[in-house]
C-alpha cells in the first residue's frame, strides 16, 4: 500500500491538466484527487492561476495612445510668461529672445531639405528640363504641350509622396518631443519639396514655346496641385499606397482624357473643369493639404 502511494505521488499532473483545472473545463476526478496529496502540483496550479489572472487583466486593459503634441507642449508654448511660478535664480540670467519667425522658418526648411533624399532634387530637375527640351522637337504643338504637362504633374505627384514617406513622418521624429509642432515640420517639408518642383516647372514652361508661357503653365498647374494634394492627403490619412494609387489614377486620366488629352470621351468632359487651373481647383487643393496637415497633430497610430 505504501509503495502504491509513493508511486502515485511521484507522478505529477501535466501542464494541460492544470490548464483545464484553471479554465474550469472537465478534467476528471483523477487530477483533483491527485492534488490532495501532491503539494508540488498545488503550487504549479497556483502559478497557472496567477498567469491566467495576469492574462485577463492584460486583455481588458485599455489601449494606451500617446498624447498629441498640443496636449504635451501646446499649453506651455501659448502660456503667458508672467503666469509662470516665480523661481529664485541662482545667478542673473539674460532672458533669451524669441526666435524671429522668418529665421525659424528658414532654419526649419533648411533642415528638412537636408533630410530629404539626395536624388530627389537632381532627378526632378533633369526630368523637367528634359521634358521641356523634347516637347518642341515633337513637331505637333498639342502633343508637345501635353507631354510636358504630363511630366510636370507626374514629378510634382512623386514629390508629394516623398513628403508623405513613412520613414520621414514628422510624428515619428524627434520633432514630436521638441517645441516645434509636427504640423509645422510637415508644412516646412511641403514648402521645400512642392515649392522647388513647382518653381522649376514654371521656369521650364518658358522653354516649351507654342502658345506662350502662361498657357503652358495653366495647362498643368491645376492638375498637378489637385493630384499631389489628393495623394498627400490619402497617404497621410490612410496609407502611402492609397495616396499613390489615387494620385496615379488622376494623373493617368488627365493624360488620356483630361484637358488637351490624347482621347476624347464623356469622362474628359467631366474631368475638364476639375483638372483645369481654376480658383476652384486651387481651393480644393488647399483644403486637401489642410486636411493632411491636421493629421499631424496626433500620433500616427490614431490616424
Amino acid at each position: 500500500m505504501r509503495e502504491h502511494l509513493a508511486e502515485h505521488s511521484a507522478r505529477h499532473l501535466a501542464d494541460e491538466q492544470l490548464i483545464c483545472l484553471v479554465r474550469g473545463t472537465p478534467a476528471g476526478p483523477g487530477p483533483r484527487h491527485h492534488l490532495d496529496g501532491c503539494p508540488g502540483c498545488r503550487a504549479r496550479l497556483a502559478d497557472w492561476r496567477a498567469i491566467g489572472r495576469a492574462t485577463r487583466d492584460l486583455e481588458s486593459a485599455p489601449d494606451l495612445v500617446p498624447p498629441s503634441f498640443d496636449a504635451l507642449l501646446g499649453a506651455r508654448l501659448t502660456a503667458d510668461p508672467a503666469d509662470a511660478p516665480a523661481v529664485a535664480p541662482v545667478r542673473p540670467v539674460t532672458p533669451a529672445r524669441p526666435p524671429v519667425p522668418w529665421r525659424l522658418a528658414w532654419q526649419l526648411a533648411r533642415t528638412e531639405a537636408a533630410l530629404l533624399p539626395r536624388l530627389w532634387a537632381p532627378l526632378s530637375a533633369l526630368g523637367l528640363v528634359a521634358a521641356a527640351l523634347v516637347a518642341p522637337l515633337l513637331g505637333a504643338e498639342r502633343l508637345g504641350q501635353r507631354l510636358f504637362g504630363a511630366a510636370c504633374v507626374l514629378l510634382v505627384l512623386l514629390a508629394s509622396l516623398v513628403v508623405a514617406s513613412p520613414r520621414r513622418d514628422p510624428r515619428r521624429e524627434l520633432h514630436f518631443a521638441l517645441p516645434v509642432s509636427p504640423g509645422t515640420v510637415f508644412l516646412a517639408r511641403l514648402a521645400v519639396v512642392l515649392g522647388a518642383d513647382l518653381a522649376l516647372a514654371v521656369v521650364c514652361s518658358a522653354l516649351v514655346g507654342g502658345p506662350g508661357w502662361w498657357p503652358v503653365v495653366t495647362d498643368w498647374l491645376g492638375e498637378a496641385l489637385l493630384a499631389s494634394s489628393l495623394a498627400l492627403a490619402l497617404a497621410v490619412r490612410v496609407a502611402p499606397a492609397a495616396g499613390a494609387a489615387a494620385g496615379g489614377t488622376l494623373w493617368l486620366l488627365g493624360v488620356l482624357t483630361g484637358p488637351q488629352g490624347f482621347l476624347t470621351s464623356p469622362v474628359g468632359a467631366a474631368l475638364g473643369p476639375l483638372l483645369s487651373t481654376t480658383p476652384w481647383t486651387v481651393a480644393a487643393s488647399a483644403l486637401l493639404l489642410a486636411w493632411a496637415t491636421t493629421a499631424m497633430r496626433g500620433h500616427p497610430s490614431r490616424t
